[in-house]
């Protein structure tokens, strides 16, 4: 026990009980020199950085209007996101709902196109609209335009419907079908006349109840360059008015005694092509010359 203390209190001295020779060396804990000098000025660089970065935050925050219920115009709203005034987006929009704020209106403007997609559960497009530089197009299954719950307008593969009470065109040559038109009623304004014309081919009004064709308050004239035909399968065609006037028609000169009455000639028509002609008012009708021809 005594020797264990005795070693215990000569620690740190030589076998003969002396100091030893590194007793005076001195050993200094931290940074001292050059080194101290650089890291005073990372730090106090590291913090003008820091008070530059938090009066740029605090300025920011002041100039883009930052509150709790959003950043300048742009406010956060139950419903969803409210912008008071213009807005550019610089990539796609994505929106299930798209309004304007009550009794303004909402425009919509692009320096090129504006496209407007819809997308199924898939996210495969079924229906784009499109607006372009002087063109507007529209790539769907059908196309409707509806005022007041009433349709308006309809176009799909199958059929185009026009719903409106009345069909319009302003055009100064009409409207031009190159194939069959189908409409209970066709009239002009109140102050045109109604011409339905076909320069270069025939012309073809077909009812299958029949055909009414009616001038109020005027006439009624049909001009073509070969026949006109009139067809009733099963019944008649009546010709009703005050006066019947066929002028133009040949006449046939059969020799009678007598003089015939003047300006008076009777009907007739000829039994191989039924061709109408007049006669004199005297006898049977009988066709001279070339008449039935």
């Amino acid at each position: 026990m005594g020797s264990g203390s005795s070693s215990g209190g000569d620690w740190g001295r030589g076998a003969n009980g002396a100091p030893p020779s590194n007793a005076h060396i001195i050993y200094k804990i931290g940074v001292y020199g050059w080194r101290k000098r650089c890291l005073y000025v990372f730090i106090l660089m590291l913090l003008v950085i820091v008070i530059i970065n938090f009066a740029l935050t605090i300025w920011i925050l002041k100039v883009m209007n930052f509150s709790t219920d959003g950043m300048g115009k742009l406010r956060i709203v139950p419903e969803g996101i409210r912008v008071e005034g213009h807005t550019e987006f610089l990539k796609t929009l994505y929106a299930s709902h798209i309004a304007s704020l009550q009794d303004t209106s909402l425009h919509i403007s692009s320096s090129r196109n504006i496209t407007l997609k819809a997308r199924d559960s898939f996210g495969d497009i079924t229906n784009t609209f499109y607006i372009g530089n002087g063109n507007m197009k529209s790539y769907a299954s059908s196309f409707q335009i509806i005022s007041d719950g009433k349709t308006l307008f309809s176009a799909n593969k199958d059929q185009v419907l026009i719903g409106a009470e009345r069909l319009k065109v302003s055009g100064g040559s009409g409207a031009v079908f190159t194939k069959s038109v189908q409409t209970p009623l066709v009239r002009p304004d109140d102050s045109q006349s109604l011409r339905l014309e076909s320069p270069s081919k025939s012309l073809y009004v077909r009812g299958p109840e029949g055909v009414n064709i009616r001038a109020s308050a005027g006439t009624i004239t049909l001009t073509s360059l070969d026949d006109i035909t009139l067809t009733s399968v099963n019944k008649a065609i009546r010709l009703d008015a005050k006066n019947i006037s066929i002028p133009n028609m040949l006449i046939s000169r059969p020799e009678f005694d007598g003089n015939p009455y003047p300006d008076v000639y009777q009907l007739c028509i000829c039994r191989s092509n039924g061709k109408l002609f007049i006669s004199e008012a005297r006898g049977n009708c009988q066709a001279t010359g070339r008449v039935c021809q």
